[in-house]
Order: structure tokens, then sequence, then C-alpha cells
């Protein structure tokens, strides 16, 4: 089978028409950038063989395009010399289209005999699955081995076919498999399940044995409760027993007199133990109201003698007080003294101070004046370098336009001499007095004549020589008027030539140079950074020392006014050490003050502590002898010792009768046992009634239910299910037999397929095993039943999905490759198309692939679409490429 076309339209991106160019036998490739639809070619080319023109599957939505439309595919190919078309279209305008030679085939009729062509199985009623899917490579599914649903292993199946006869006797092996494999369905599923009649029988049987052993279980409750009832009716004869009902209402009745008796005991323990409480507050309030007595006795006691110290130390105190004060007094004169002394150390060291003031203020004055009078002077000279420079005219500006004007002269020059004859004369110097240029003695060398010039040569003649007059006059006119620019311009600072313009240039520079020196040297000593206003500070600095020394005029005058006092010859040293000793001897009569203000202030201080302390000690005396003399106004000492006996008379009598109390419980037993007692009792006197009443009911009921059973025949029922139990499990017996033999036979025949199916993949094995040789060289493949590859051996056996990505895409490559191989000796339709692949591979097992590929490439189509076209040029293939077309065009 050889693909010649495709055609696609409306399917994904290619909402236009597109075609597959160049198709042929053997080597096809289509290599394109990314996104350029190759993988939507193949796409289409798998849904137009497996899927049904009329799904409306997912994978036909897939193929919608984006801007909406209904997919077209249409694919020929040549198949056994004959030219075939298939064409399909999905969605709206769904058809189905199959040319097979001269035959045509449309609709369903197509699609049957397109599943039939290429041993298509139909998985649903919109999709067929075969051999081709493993075939026809999508993107991505090169890594891989390809999964073989039932139409895949049908294909293999029947290019494998071996015969079945050493076991079944038949050519049909399939077949009795296939029927053994049904008939075992009816007993249990491919799981092992039980299903069918086997499962029906079961669970019958197990009904059949839940309802004797529930029947069994009724016949056990009826024989309990015959047992229960005679138990019950006992029970309750001997809880309705007068005698004893009688016993336990004279037992209770002696229980209630006793816990009265026990009550009362305890009523009179109360008032007792009230009554010794009572005695005990009682006496305790004596006892502390005799304590108190005698502490305020002591209290009052120790108050007299300390208010009897305290005032013979107010004396003492009041003595030191006077003396405090007196010393105060004292402290207080030699201070006013010592601060006077000080004060007038102090004046004699600011007049020494101030004198020393006047002295640097004399000598700022004259430094200033120095200062200013060096100004002064600098700014004299300053004056009279700008006077000089005002009358030099020849400035910077003035030698710019002399040398525009000199400029211009030389130019004039230099193109009249552009024009000048050249007279070279070569004369002997004896003969140089003989030769006249001019009147003049010629000149040996060249000379530019530019006017007319007379040469005479004594004893030769006279020779006249006229320059060349071309603008002549126009370049002497030029002359003559830069020589009349230049010579104005020197008339206007009344120069005869440049040279005394230059040298009146190079005065006014060092004028310029003495007038920046003045400058420099009146703005350092003016401070000002611009010698422009060196005149203004001057006359502000010569009113400012005027001032100031008009002002220490007139404090010197002041100063000669005041009276000279007592050391007022001495210097300031002198003055500070005065004013340092008398500031100490003040500083020591403060202190001395301070000192006896302190003493003085405690002094007072202890004698008011004193005087308070003995005021509240007077205070707590009077307080402490009220209250005593209160109390013995209530009530005497002797009163209240009298009231003490009477009561520990009282507490004694009440401990004597708890006594009583205590001796005649010990003869009885404890009220809350005889409580508990009672209560118990009453409880069981209560609990035997309901007992009997509970007892009564249940053997009614009882009663009714053994009649009830004994109405229905239960012997007979439960007889009736154990023989419909036994009938079941008789029969579950038999289908266990049944389904045991069918699976042993099945486990049979399918050993026996495995073992064929061993022998026949020998060829599918042989078809691969050149492929694989050439590029894992000595390597064994090994595979199982589902025609996967499970591993291969070279020096060792190696697990399939423990090789790297790149051997498991190369050996899922392989694998297809020997299916199509397969088919093609077969003569069924083989091609292979591989998107995207080999993309792992290494470039020495790449090339030894493209070899494989080449040479199976002879026997059947190989069709690879690709991005990496430079990684498949050494292919040589056919170079395919995609075409828009105007219109979908099927074959006529």
């Amino acid at each position: 089978m050889i693909l010649t076309d495709i055609q696609i339209e409306a399917v994904r991106r290619f909402a236009s028409p597109v075609r597959v160019e160049g198709l042929g036998a053997g080597l096809n490739i289509l290599a394109a950038h990314n996104e350029a639809g190759k993988s939507t070619v193949l796409m289409a080319l798998r849904a137009a063989l497996t899927l049904r023109h009329s799904s409306k599957a997912q994978p036909v939505k897939d193929l919608f395009p984006y801007g909406g439309g209904s997919p077209h595919v249409g694919v020929a190919f040549q198949w056994k010399g004959q030219s075939c078309w298939l064409e399909k279209k999905f969605g709206n305008g769904k058809l189905a289209r199959l040319d097979l030679g001269a035959e045509r085939f449309d609709g369903d009729e197509a699609e049957e005999r397109l599943q039939a062509l290429f041993e298509l199985e139909k998985t649903s009623k919109s999709e067929a699955a075969g051999l081709w899917n493993a075939l026809l490579v999508a993107q991505g599914e090169s890594f891989t081995q390809p999964p073989l649903l039932g139409g895949g292993r049908t294909s293999l199946q029947n290019c494998l076919q071996q015969s079945m006869e050493g076991v079944t006797g038949t050519a049909e092996a399939g077949a009795v498999l296939a029927l053994v494999n049904r008939q075992l369905a009816q007993y249990q599923t491919a799981t092992g399940k039980v299903t069918g009649r086997l499962r029906q029988v079961q669970e019958e049987s197990e009904k059949a044995r839940q309802q004797v052993a529930f029947l069994i279980d009724r016949r056990h409750a009826l024989e309990e409760d015959i047992k229960a009832l005679e138990q019950t009716r006992r029970m309750l004869r001997e809880s309705e027993s007068p005698e004893r009902r009688r016993q336990a209402e004279e037992e209770l009745a002696g229980l209630r007199q006793t816990r009265d008796q026990l009550r009362g005991l305890a009523a009179e323990e109360q008032v007792a133990q009230a009554c010794l409480r009572e005695a005990d507050v009682k006496l305790q309030a004596i006892q502390a109201e005799q304590e108190r007595r005698q502490a305020h006795k002591g209290e009052i006691a120790r108050l007299e003698q300390h208010l009897a110290h305290a005032q013979a130390e107010q004396v003492d105190l009041a003595r030191r007080a006077q003396v405090a004060d007196q010393n105060l007094v004292e402290a207080q004169s030699r201070l006013v003294a010592a601060t006077q002394q000080h004060r007038q150390a102090r004046a004699v060291l600011t007049r020494a101070m101030q004198r020393v003031e006047r002295a640097r203020n004399q000598q700022a004055l004259e430094q200033e004046r120095a200062v200013f009078e060096r100004a002064q002077a600098a700014y004299a000279r300053l004056e009279k370098a700008q006077a000089d420079l005002a009358i030099m005219p020849v400035d910077a500006a003035f030698m710019r336009r002399l040398a525009k004007a000199v400029q211009g002269m030389q130019q004039a020059e230099v193109r009249i001499q552009a024009q000048a004859t050249r007279f070279v004369a070569d004369v002997q110097p004896e003969a140089q007095a003989h030769v006249r240029l001019n009147g003049k003695p010629c000149p040996v060398g060249p000379q530019l004549l530019t006017s007319v010039t007379e040469l005479v040569v004594e004893g030769v003649g006279h020779f006249t020589i006229t320059p060349a007059t071309q603008q002549s006059a126009t370049l002497q006119t030029d002359l003559a008027a830069a020589q009349a620019a230049l010579d104005k311009i020197l008339q206007e600072v009344g120069c005869q030539s440049v040279e005394q313009a230059e040298h009146q240039h190079e005065a006014r520079k060092q004028a310029e140079r003495e007038v920046a020196q003045a400058g420099a040297v009146c703005m350092a000593l003016l401070s000002i950074p611009d010698a422009s206003g060196a005149a203004a500070t001057l006359a502000a600095l010569r009113l400012a020392l005027n001032e100031r020394e008009a002002l220490f005029a007139r404090q010197q005058g002041e100063q000669e006014q005041v009276p000279e006092e007592e050391g007022a010859g001495l210097d300031v040293q002198q003055a500070t050490h005065m004013e340092q000793s008398a500031g100490q001897h003040a500083d020591l009569a403060r202190q001395q003050e301070q000192d006896a203000l302190a003493q003085r202030h405690a002094a007072h201080t202890r004698l008011e502590q004193a005087l308070a302390q003995a005021g509240q000690q007077q205070q707590a005396l009077q307080r402490y002898q009220r209250e005593l003399m209160a109390w013995h106004t209530e009530e005497s000492d002797l009163t209240l010792l009298n009231h003490a006996v009477q009561i520990e008379q009282d507490r004694q009598q009440a401990q004597a009768e708890l006594a009583r109390i205590a001796q005649t419980r010990q003869q009885e037993a404890p009220l809350a046992v005889v409580e508990q007692g009672i209560m118990r009792r009453e409880q069981d006197m209560d609990k035997a009634r309901e007992q009997a009443k509970t007892l009564s009911m249940d053997k009614r009921e009882r009663e009714t239910r053994i009649r009830q059973v004994e109405g229905e025949g239960l012997d007979e029922q439960l007889a009736g299910a154990q023989r419909h139990a036994a009938q079941l499990q008789s029969e579950e017996a038999a289908c266990e037999r049944e389904r045991a033999a069918l699976a042993l036979l099945q486990s049979t025949l399918i050993r026996a397929e495995t073992t064929q199916t061993q022998r026949y993949l020998a060829p599918l094995v042989q078809a691969m095993q050149p492929a694989f040789s050439a590029l894992f060289h000595g390597v064994t493949l090994e595979m199982d039943t589902q025609f996967a590859l499970t591993g291969l051996t070279r020096q060792r056996a190696e697990a399939v999905q423990d090789l790297s990505d790149g051997t498991r895409e190369q050996i899922a490559v392989l694998v297809r490759l020997g299916f199509a191989e397969l088919l093609h000796k077969r003569g069924a339709p083989a091609i292979l198309v591989l998107d995207d692949a080999l993309s792992f591979s290494d470039s020495q097992r790449l090339e030894t692939l493209f070899d494989v590929l080449s040479a199976a490439a002879t026997r059947l189509q190989i069709i690879l679409l690709t991005c990496h076209a430079e990684q498949f040029a050494p292919l040589r293939g056919r170079m395919l490429s995609l075409r828009p077309m105007e219109h979908f065009m099927a074959p006529r």
C-alpha cells in the first residue's frame, strides 16, 4: 500500500484546503517548522482510517477548526496495482466514500468495507481499532510500545496463526477456547467472581440455611420459654407469701422506733452542745475583759514613768536650743563681715581687670590704626596705578584690531607677490658694482619685481623689466587701502609704527598687573571680596576707628575721675589672689552660718518632737485612765470574777449532759445505719411488689407465645426447610463440579495457546531481529503473548522499563516497524507514519536507525514528520510539502 495524496480542509488550523505534495513509494519526509500543521495532517489521516463519518465523539470534536466548519479529509493510495480513494466529511454534510479501483462504496457500506480492508474492529459506535493504530504514531507516542486492543491482536494472530490440533483435534483452537469461555461465563466472571445460575443457587441455598437456622432458633426459644415459665410461676408464688410480708413489716416498724429514739438523743445533744458553746464564748469574753483591764493598768504605769523622764529631757533640750540660737547670731555676724571684705576685694579685682582691658583696647586701637594706615597707603597706590592705566589706550581690543589690519596688509602683499616677476641675478662679486637695479647695486639671488624696473649693465646697456599687468592696479589699490587702514589705527593712539604700539601695549599690561597687585593688597587688608568697594570700606573703617578712639578717651577720663581706694596699686594677679582669699573666708563664714542654722533647727526640732511626744503620752495616759474608770463603774473586778465562776459551773453541767448522751448512743446502732436499714427494707418491699407485677405480666406473655408456636406446627416447618436446603446444596455441588471442569479445561487450553503463541511469535521476532541486531549487537528479544517487547538480552537480561528514554523510543519505533513488516509479508495494507520521533537518539544510533528505515522503505512506505530538517537530511527521502489549494479536489 502506498499513499499518493492527502487532502484536508477545515481541520483545526487548516480552515482552507491544503494537500500533502510529493507522496510516493519508499521514504517520505515532511519537514516543517513548529505549528506548521504536521501533527494535524497525521490526526486527519488517523480520523479518515479509524473514525466513522457519523461519529460525534470527542476525537471528532477535536478535528473541528478554530473558526468553524466541517472537517473534510481525502486520502489517495495504491493497493494491489489499483488506484484507490478514501474521502470522509464529519459534522454538517457528513459523507463517507471509498473507491477501490472501479468499485465505489458510500456511507456505512464504505465504513464496513474500509474496516474489512484494514482489518479494523469496531470498539464503539464511532471508532474502530486495529494494528493501524500502532502504525500511525502521533507526537509523544514513540516513547511507548503500541498498546494492542482486540483488533490489533487479531491482525497479528491472523499473521501468526498456528494449529492447535494437538490439544483440541480441530484447526479452530480459538473457537473451542471461546466456547469454553462462554460456558464458564455462565458460572463466573473473567476475574473469577461467581455469577449466573451458580450464584443464584448459592444465594437460594444461603437463604434456605438461614431459614433452617431461624426455625431452629425458634424451637430453642420455645424450649427456653417453657423453662422460664416454670421458674416465673415459682418466683411469683414466693413473692406473694403473706408470712414473709408480715415479717418484713414488723422489722420495718422496729427500725422506725429505734430511729425516733436516736433522733431525740440527737436533739438533746444539740441543746447541750449549744449550752457548752455559749459558756465557752462567755468565759472567753470575761477572760479577754480581765486581760484588757490588766493591760490598761500596765500601760498607765509605763506612761507615768515616761512622762517623768520626758520633763527632765525637755529642760536639757531647751538649754541646747538657746545655745544654738546664740551660735547662729555669732555666725551671721562673721558672715556679714566676710561678705563685706569679699565685696571690696572683688571691686579691687574689677578695677585691675579694667586697667588691663584698657591697655588691651589701647593696643588693639593702635594695631587697627596701623592696619588702616597700610590699607590707606595701598589704596593710594591702587588709585595711582588705575590713573596710569587710564591714560594708556593700547588695550587688548586695540591690539586685536591692529593685528587684523596688519594681517589684511600682509595678505595684500602676498597677492601682489604672487603675480610678481621673479628675477634672479648671478653676478660675480667683482662685477657687482657694474650692474645696477633701479640705480642700486644689483643684489645676488632671486628678486620679486612688482613694478617697472630698470637694469643697467655697464659696458652692456640699459634694460627695462615690466612685470605682468594682470590685476596689478586692483592689487595695488587693495594694498594702499590696507596700509591706510593700518595707519589710521596707529594714529588713534598716537603711534608711528606697529612696534611702538606693541611697546605701549606691554606698558599697559604692566600697569594692569600693578593695579591687580594693589587691589589684592587692599582686599587682603580690608577683608573684602572686591577692590571696587575699597573706598567705602576705608571710609567706614575710618569712622569706626574714630568712634572707638573717642570712646576709649571718654572711658579713660571717667576712670581718672574715680578716687583711688585701698589696693588700687595691685596688679591683676595680686587682686585675684586677694579676691580668692576673701572669697574663701566668706565661704567659710557662710558654711559656719549654715552649720549653726542646721544645729539650731535640729535643737528646736528635737525640742518640739519631745514636747509633742510628751503631749501624746499625756493624752494616752488620760484616755487609759478614763476607759479603766468607765469599766470599773460598769462592772467591778469582783463582780466580773463571780460571773466567771458561775459560767464555769454551767459549762461543766453541759459537758456532763453530753457524756451521758454519748454513753446512751454507744448502746444503740448509728442513726445513719438505722435509716439505711429502713430505706433498704422499704425498697425491698417496693421491689417485691414490682417484681410480682412483672412476673405476672411475663407469665401471661410466655403462655401466649407458647400457645401461638404450638399452633403453627414448628416441627413440620423445620423438617420442610431442611429438605429444601439439602436439595439446593446438591445442586450447588453439581454446579461447582461443572465450573471446576470448565476452569480446568480453560487453563489447559490457555497453557496450550501460550505454548503455541510462543511458537508462532517466532516469525514476528524473526521479522524484528535484523533491525534490532543492527542497532543493538548480539541482542535477543523477549515478547509476551500480548505482543509487547518485555526485555532484551545482550550480555545480561534487561527489562525495557529500566532502559533510558532514548533507548525505549528506539525500541518502540523498531517494534512498530516489525508490525508493519509482518503485515507487508502477509500481503495486508501497511505503512508507517512517525511524528517527531527519534529526537532523543545520539548521532551514532541515529545513523544506524536511518540505515534500518532506508532498508525497510524498499519494501513499504514510511512517512516521517519532523521539525528538524537538518537532522533527517542524510535519509535522502522524498521531501514533502504542504501546499494550499483553491478547493478540495476528489478524483473523477
